[in-house]
């Protein structure tokens, strides 16, 4: 008996707001994975007027077969990622696809991906703390920052804002998740500590509480900050000049 059905897995490679033309018979359509969690793609089938958008982990079945697709990139961000066109049955399993792509926890700490960054600082008498996750202009990545905390033995406010600029002095890089499976490399993000008699300006306040004497702010972000190149969060301690402040953050690297 000959082969009725068949898939094959094609490369995607698309500059933002390119497109791709992949010449194949099939009927069906699967967007497997992709390097960018939010990537999104428009295909045109048989140079067709409409067009279907799908995300990571979607598929499509068209009524006839299609020998040509056109696949446009309709992220901001250049496209690498996967594409499955056959016939025959397959499913779209866009509930694993948010679970393995969007999250994707075990595979960045097995990938070298996930690191934690420790940040402490004791001011000059008289004077705040300011602590900084800061990523570097030209790293190539951007920062995911799921979840930080900040705490004091001085009651005050922890204020988190974007920054533009770094801090005057590099802490200890962060350390990658997976230290304890292999070496794992060293992060490109910086670690940054500023001690100044005035409160540093911030770009972009976005979260602010108060902490009792030997308190603690903890914050997981159900949409994580992320931080392009040449951004910084930045945390400051107020109201408690000379304190010190101790800041963790769990922060993961995506390729630009």
């Amino acid at each position: 008996m000959g082969i009725i059905e068949s898939v094959q897995q094609y490369d995607l490679n698309i500059p933002a707001g390119g497109a791709q033309a992949i010449d194949v018979a099939g009927d069906r359509v699967q967007f497997l994975s992709a390097t960018d969690p939010f990537a999104q793609i428009e295909i045109r089938p048989n140079f067709a007027q409409g067009n279907i958008s799908l995300r990571p982990g979607q598929g499509f079945r068209f009524s006839e077969q299609v020998t040509r697709w056109v696949v446009f990139n309709r992220s901001t961000v250049a496209l690498s990622g996967y594409l499955l066109i056959g016939s025959g049955d397959f499913f779209d399993q866009r509930i694993s696809g948010d679970v393995n792509v969007l999250d994707n926890s075990k595979s960045r700490t097995l990938s070298g991906d996930a690191f934690l960054a420790y940040i402490y600082l004791l001011p000059a008498a008289g004077e705040s703390a300011h602590t900084q996750v800061w990523n570097p202009a030209g790293s190539g990545v951007r920062a995911v920052i799921r979840q930080f905390s900040a705490s004091s033995a001085v009651a005050g406010a922890i204020t988190l804002a974007s920054h533009t600029s770094p801090l005057s002095t590099l802490s200890p890089q962060g350390n990658p998740k997976s230290r304890y499976l292999t070496v794992g490399r060293a992060t490109k993000l910086e670690s940054r500590v500023q001690s100044s008699a005035a409160l540093i300006a911030a770009t972009n306040n976005i979260y602010a509480t108060q902490i009792a004497a030997g308190g603690k702010a903890s914050e997981v972000f159900t949409s994580p900050l992320i931080l392009d190149p040449g951004v910084g969060m930045i945390v400051r301690l107020e109201g408690a000049a000379g304190a010190a402040v101790t800041v963790n953050a769990e922060v993961e690297e995506v390729a630009i």
